[in-house]
């Protein structure tokens, strides 16, 4: 069994990948704060505060983007090591399998937060 330790190229970029993701977190809960708020007093559909609200939606929908592209970017990335290595070391599967359920975990929950604001919108 190969117990080397996590290739230190791999784990600088996966530390930078979840740092993008929190640093992505950070800023999405500031915009669905905000749409959360608009959405709790918007008015009916197509009116001025719930199209404020629809547009704070869409702010915080691309904010998670930061999210989504660090998620992508883990997947690649352990994508093109192991296409090019034949194999991952377990230490290696074991660093993309940690940073990948870390980001993953903010994923899902800023999509659970962006379902919960489409809801108090009537969509």
């Amino acid at each position: 069994m190969n117990d080397r330790p996590v290739d230190a190229s791999l784990a600088a970029k996966l530390a930078a990948l979840v740092g993008q993701a929190r640093g992505g977190d950070a800023a999405f809960e500031a915009a669905a704060a905000e749409a959360r708020r608009l959405a709790s007093s918007a008015g009916a559909p197509q009116s001025e505060s719930w199209i404020a609200a629809e547009e704070a939606l869409s702010r915080a929908v691309a904010a998670k983007e930061a999210t989504a592209r660090a998620l992508g970017d883990i997947d690649s990335l352990g994508g093109d090591r192991l296409h090019a290595n034949g194999g991952l070391a377990p230490s290696d599967l074991a660093a993309l399998q940690q940073a990948s359920a870390e980001v993953f975990e903010i994923d899902e929950r800023q999509s659970q937060a962006i379902k919960g604001i489409q809801a108090q919108l009537g969509r």
